[in-house]
Order: structure tokens, then C-alpha cells, then sequence
């Protein structure tokens, strides 16, 4: 038996039924067993290229049978947009989804499902490199799981599972074909395409007037038909899905249609009663993918950070009424003199994720949080300036909480940024905002003048911590390490050690402080798991000073990446 857990991050599933159209506002509940392969199939290719085609191809054969499923309790809903069209026109779309309670999983099991323990650790990296399932909408944590068939409530309606209903609802979803059945099906319709291909040759010869005789199908004839008749199961799972649809196919080829057994309460999810602390809660995150023809690398995070800055206010001045940006953003008040907000509003936040080198995305983070003008100044904001003046899109995944986007698992979209953790690690250079207080006596040797900088430097980030009202309390109780060694003064980029010093350091404009331009590193320790994002010193409002979650075996490497040319 094998059960794989679905967990949708955005609490949806956005998904049409095949055969559907859009508009209709149909969506598929449960997720078809055909999806389920072909998402894994999309991920061994995209993500996972090193496991083997034949260990693939048995994953895929144990999963073709059908699966049983754990289904919460959800609701449907719908969204309407107004997408871009030919001729500058406008198009309605319906975009349906299934909503689900928070952290609630779908549950798949394959009771008869038998795999071993390295197609087991294969099938679990697959899961871990899957980000969506459905519509890219359709974020998505997928795991193994240790439950059994008895949760399941959602089954086969030839299965020997007893349904608990008297009155179950059918639904209709598309599955895999058996292989056998399948290899019989080809085998036949091959030969009725090939017979229709030779009589309509027969017939052109015919109407011109010669013998029909000889006329034969060529080698370019066969292989014209078997194009678009995969060999196997495993074959048909990789056709493109626009061209099944162009070249007439009504259904994929190796799959069928199979009725599964639902409840009808499926969509009867009580309302659930909300505090008035969480209708109240502000969202504080704003979270976009980069995109771009050339990309800036993450050691350029302080430029990146200061053009987002400058072209979110430009937004921001056009959803007022004052025709200033919103303090949120600026850190200014009303008459132009700096804010007494301390730490409170926008923090820019570039980010390199999943061994990037490049900046992949941005997160815009303010503790006070957004009111409804600033998040629609939010989305609007589509592009900022690399610092070659190349043109960055940006693209808005979402606006929440940094505990909705964050966590260590970066190729399933998640942000090790805004993850929880007790250890945290520098991502980008801290830049101390008053100097360090070295005696004359300890700068002059070398073992005195480096206990005096971790000393100076710890009392620095601790009076750092102390100006984060999230952290505050635990400035006293933090352990603070210093990375001064060569090979810690820098941080992992693309699978190459990057040195403090390949980062810009100084702002462009501003008259932020700081104390000098040499960059330094920490690992955080704290006594119990804290919610990022943390960022301290100089710059920390623009990309400087970041921390992400540490995770100890991402940061062993071989000192043969150490880049100690600058």
C-alpha cells in the first residue's frame, strides 16, 4: 500500500475536468488519478531529471492503479477576471476552485500499490520538487504519508469498499488505462488508420485513373500513424494536451473514464466562526516572482530593493488623494521628515531561492501592516530596474502573512526567509550603522582585535534585535556567532561561495548611516523557534542584512567553492 498528502498552501484547488470548458465553473473534486501522474511526470523532467527512466516507469505502472481518496470537508467558489484579448479587448474568464479548511490534506492511497525502498526515496523526491497541482493557482506540499485505506471516504464505485451513504454521488474522473487493455486498443485502432490511410491512396490513384494494385503505405505513412498513437501508458502520460485536442482526440490516449463514489455532503462544509483578531489581522507580506531577460544576481539585492521602493511609491501616489506615497512605503511622514516608526514599515526583500545565483523573487514586508489602499498600490506594481537599466516584470504571487509563504522546502515555493526556525543564518552582508569600538591596545594584535570584534559586533546586532518589536524580547536571551573566517564570510549563490565583497553596499540615494563598508555574517541561535523575516543594520529596508532559516546540511560544501579572490 503507498498514500501520498496533498496539502494546498492557499487553502484552493484550481483544477477544470478534461472536456470541460473553463467558463463553465466546473472544477475536478477529488484531483483525477490522470493529474496525479502527469504532475509527477511534469516534475521528473522539469525538476528531477537524475532518477532513471526505469525506476520512473515502475513508480508510474504502481500508481496507474486506482487510488482511494481522504477528502475534507470544502466549498466551492469562483473568481472573474477580465483578461487581455486580441485587438486590445477584454475577455471574462471564470476561474472555479475548491476551497479547504486550513493545513487539511487531501489523502490518495493506492492500496495495492507496491514500491521499493529506492523507488520509495525517488517517488519522495518528486513529491518534494511538485509546486502546484491543477492551475499554476494551485500551490501545493506533497508528501508520502504513514495513513491507511480506512481514512479514505472517497472510492472506486466497482471497489469492494463498503460506502458509507445510502445515496453516494457519482463523479466521473479520468484514470490510466491498464497496459494490456491498452497495448490490445492500439494494436487495433493502428491497423484501422493504416487500413483507412491505404483506401484513401486507393481512391486518389482511382480518380486519376491508374491501377490501384501497387499502391502501398510508406514507411513516412506508418510513421505518421504511430506519431500519434503512444507505445505505452507511460508514453501517453507525455502528450502535449493542446496538441491531442488539434489533432482531434476527444480523450488522451491510455486513459478512461472511471466513476468514483462521493459523498453529496462533499461541498457542505459548515461555516466556521472567525475571532475578531484574525478578520482584523492586517496582511504584512507581499510576495512576487522576477522575471526578466537578464536577471540580476542576489549580490545586487540593494539596488533591486531600492528601484522596487521607488516604483511601488510611484503606484502608491496614484491611489491617493494627496498625491504623495502612502508612509507605509516612503517611511516618511505627512511634512517630509522621517518616520517615528522605527522598523514598522516597507522592508524590500530580493531573494534567491532554490540555488539561484540570480534574484528569483521579491517579498515587500511591513509590520504594521497594509490597509486596503497599499495593497492595491501592491498590485499594481509590475516591474522596477535591474542596475544595468534592464526592465525586471513582476509578477504578485500573493498578499498574507509571512507564515503563508514561509518554510525551508524552496522547491515546492516556500521562503526560507519567512520560515520558523531556532537557528538563523546570514543571507546578505550586515552592515554595522555606528562603528566598532576596538581599543588602540586590541587592534594591534591580532587575537586581542578578534575577540574585541566579536564582541563589538555582538552588542551591535543585540541593540539591533532590541528595535524589532518581534524580537525585543528574546535580544537578551539570543546567542550571537560572528562568521569572521574566510570561508563563512559569504553565503552559497548558484553552488558557488559568494564573498561579502561581491555585494553592493552603499545605497544609490538615502541618508541612511553606516559605518563603514565592510560586510559581516551571523548565525542566529535562538532559544525557541521565531518567525522570520529578520534583517538588521544598514540597508536592511532595501535587501541588506537578511537572514534566512538555517539549515545545516545546506551549508556543508568543500572548500574547493570557496571564492577568496576578492
Amino acid at each position: 500500500m503507498l498514500a501520498i498528502e496533498f496539502k494546498f498552501l492557499a487553502g484552493r484547488f484550481h483544477a477544470t475536468p478534461w472536456g470541460r470548458q473553463v467558463n463553465e465553473g466546473a472544477v475536478e473534486w477529488p484531483p483525477s488519478p490522470w493529474r496525479l501522474l502527469r504532475a509527477l511526470i511534469a516534475v521528473w523532467h522539469l525538476k528531477c531529471p537524475e532518477v532513471p527512466e526505469a525506476e520512473m516507469e515502475a513508480i508510474i505502472k504502481a500508481l496507474s492503479s486506482l487510488p482511494h481518496y481522504r477528502l475534507p470537508e470544502a466549498l466551492t467558489g469562483h473568481a472573474r477576471y477580465y483578461m487581455p484579448a486580441e485587438n486590445d479587448k477584454l475577455t471574462k474568464i471564470f476561474d472555479a476552485f475548491v476551497a479547504l479548511p486550513d493545513s487539511e490534506p487531501v489523502i490518495a492511497v493506492w492500496p495495492d500499490a507496491e514500491l521499493n525502498e529506492d523507488q520509495k526515496k525517488y517517488l519522495s523526491q518528486l513529491l518534494t520538487s511538485l509546486q502546484y497541482l491543477g492551475r499554476a493557482e494551485s500551490w501545493v506540499e506533497a508528501k508520502l504519508s504513514n495513513q491507511k485505506d480506512e481514512c479514505c471516504n472517497v472510492f472506486p464505485l466497482n471497489s469492494e469498499k463498503e460506502f458509507p451513504e445510502d445515496d453516494p454521488e457519482l463523479v466521473r474522473l479520468l484514470a490510466a488505462e491498464d497496459e494490456n487493455a491498452y497495448k490490445t486498443w492500439r494494436s487495433d485502432i493502428r491497423k484501422k488508420h493504416l487500413d483507412r490511410k491505404l483506401s484513401s491512396k486507393r481512391e486518389r490513384q482511382l480518380a486519376k485513373g491508374k491501377p490501384v494494385d501497387k499502391v502501398k503505405l510508406t514507411p513516412a505513412d506508418k510513421r505518421r500513424v504511430d506519431e500519434n498513437l503512444p507505445e505505452s501508458v507511460f508514453d501517453a502520460l507525455h502528450a502535449d494536451t493542446s496538441q491531442l485536442r488539434s489533432t482531434g482526440w476527444s480523450a488522451p490516449p491510455a486513459s478512461r473514464w472511471v466513476h468514483y463514489l462521493r459523498s453529496r455532503e462533499a461541498f457542505a462544509a459548515k461555516p466556521s466562526s472567525i475571532s475578531v483578531d484574525k478578520v482584523s489581522k492586517k496582511p504584512t507580506l507581499a510576495r512576487y516572482a522576477v522575471c526578466g531577460k537578464v536577471l540580476p544576481r542576489l549580490t545586487d539585492a540593494l539596488w533591486v530593493g531600492e528601484s522596487a521602493r521607488h516604483f511601488l511609491m510611484g503606484c502608491s501616489k496614484k491611489t491617493r488623494q494627496d498625491n504623495n506615497a502612502a508612509p507605509i512605503f516612503s517611511g516618511k511622514a505627512p511634512d517630509g521628515s522621517a518616520s517615528e516608526s522605527q522598523h514598522t514599515h516597507a522592508h524590500f526583500f530580493p531573494e534567491a531561492v532554490d540555488g539561484a545565483r540570480h534574484i528569483t523573487h521579491l517579498n515587500v514586508f511591513a509590520p504594521r501592516g497594509f490597509e486596503q489602499s497599499d495593497r492595491l498600490a501592491l498590485s499594481r506594481l509590475t516591474k522596477c530596474l535591474g542596475p544595468g537599466g534592464n526592465e525586471l516584470q513582476l509578477v504578485l504571487i500573493g498578499i498574507g502573512q509571512p507564515e503563508d509563504f514561509g518554510g525551508i522546502n524552496e522547491q515546492a515555493g516556500q521562503s526560507k526567509l519567512m520560515a520558523e526556525s531556532k537557528i538563523w543564518r546570514s543571507r546578505t552582508p550586515f552592515i554595522p550603522t555606528r562603528h566598532l569600538r576596538i581599543k588602540r591596545s586590541e587592534s594591534k594584535n591580532p587575537e586581542l582585535r578578534e575577540v574585541a570584534t566579536i564582541r563589538e559586533l555582538t552588542q551591535v546586532v543585540r541593540l539591533e534585535l532590541k528595535r524589532r518589536e518581534s524580537l525585543q524580547t528574546f535580544a537578551d536571551q539570543v546567542e550571537i556567532k560572528p562568521l569572521l573566517h574566510a570561508n563563512e564570510c559569504g553565503t552559497d549563490l548558484g553552488g558557488t561561495f559568494t564573498s561579502w565583497l561581491k555585494f553592493r553596499r552603499e545605497r544609490k540615494r538615502g541618508k541612511g548611516h553606516r559605518a563603514g563598508a565592510s560586510g559581516y555574517g551571523f548565525q542566529l541561535i535562538f532559544p525557541t523557534p521565531v518567525r522570520g523575516p529578520i534583517a538588521l543594520g544598514y540597508g536592511c529596508h532595501f535587501g541588506l542584512g537578511q537572514f534566512i532559516a538555517d539549515d545545516p546540511e545546506s551549508n556543508k560544501r568543500s572548500p574547493s567553492n570557496d571564492d577568496r579572490s576578492s
